[in-house]
């Protein structure tokens, strides 16, 4: 399937963390932002490499909310702003900005009301930044590997994936999956060994875990993969969230997850699995449900498959946020 560039070939900027030289690449993997890199296509570039990358005005620029040095990145973004045209992408939880200096939170809100417009992950980040902006574009999580047909069996134990980052606090999913499943079904839960350049900003001060939990390490793509699929469901529910990558995981090989109903991707591919944060009782009752009941298990990830499949295929999911970007460019033009 033929993916056309954005803006009649334009040529798209997103400014990014990676630390990767500069240019455009195609992954073997799509999620979010590889597969928008590739079928965009974006030309990726550093914040130090701004100056030498981009060049005159009416650039069509992506850039993505910093992580590290924010301040000094937030100003290269805003000095960017007048004489181009800007997006800000949402990088991590939606709130995690929250957590940064006066400083820097006064700048990026500044920032989110002058910009072209906003990248979002879910509809609750356009609401929660509704504040500050009145223009919006959804970058949803998408895939370009599924399994051909429904697995017809389930594993024999529980994957708890979190932490992963810094704003999966708290052990909730972890004490509802010890309260709801029987004695006889393991549990697997990520150990926080993730090796980052960001540690400081994105590291815990340990593992969590519960009596009865088996801790297991980081784990590159494909073998976390191998993992999710021989499991017989997974739980990763929190207060806070991102984009949504996990759900899309799990639905693209077809096993069950109890998650956030807020977060768009767990919400379209777990219907029947989805829940407010603190619905503890209703979480307890379906962790219990998918421990027992095999049909009810092989059903949920059945139908997360297909939904997986049919919503969240990279093409499809770049394809439109392309046109809705489009629009939105238009849509700026008339004002």
């Amino acid at each position: 399937m033929e993916v056309n560039g954005i803006g009649n070939n334009q040529k798209v900027y997103y400014i990014s963390d990676w630390n990767i030289k500069p240019g455009h690449y195609t992954f073997e993997r799509h999620r979010y932002p590889q597969a928008y890199i590739e079928l965009g296509p974006w030309h990726i570039l550093n914040f130090k490499d701004i100056d030498t990358e981009i060049k005159g005005k009416n650039n069509l620029i992506i850039a993505n909310t910093p992580v590290r040095d924010e301040l000094k990145k937030l100003h290269l973004i805003n000095n960017l702003i007048a004489d181009n045209e800007v997006y800000i992408g949402v990088e991590g939880s939606i709130w995690d900005w929250c957590d940064w200096p006066a400083a820097e939170q006064q700048l990026y809100v500044e920032m989110l009301a002058k910009a072209d417009g906003v990248l979002v992950s879910n509809l609750k980040d356009m609401e929660m930044l509704s504040a500050f902006s009145s223009k919006f574009v959804q970058a949803s999580p998408c895939t370009n590997r599924c399994l051909e047909a429904p697995r017809d069996h389930l594993g024999d134990y529980v994957f708890l994936v979190n932490p992963s980052k810094r704003y999966q606090r708290g052990m909730i999913s972890h004490k509802l999956v010890h309260d709801s499943v029987p004695e006889n079904l393991q549990v697997y839960t990520l150990a926080y060994n993730r090796p980052t350049k960001f540690d400081e900003l994105l590291a815990f001060p340990d593992s969590y875990t519960m009596p009865g939990f088996k801790l297991v390490n980081y784990m590159e793509h494909t073998q976390f993969l191998a993992t999710t699929f021989n499991s017989r469901f997974g739980v990763d529910i929190h207060r806070d969230y991102s984009a949504g990558t996990v759900s899309v995981d799990f639905g693209s090989v077809g096993v069950p997850l109890v998650g956030n109903i807020e977060l768009d991707t767990q919400r379209n591919i777990f219907p029947d699995s989805s829940f407010e944060w603190n619905d503890y009782e209703s979480i307890k009752k379906c962790i219990n449900l998918l421990s027992k009941d095999d049909d009810f298990c092989l059903e949920v990830g059945t139908k997360a498959l297909e939904n997986t499949k049919q919503k969240y295929s990279s093409h499809l999911v770049v394809r439109k946020f392309m046109e809705d970007l489009t629009e939105l460019r238009n849509s700026n033009k008339l004002v």
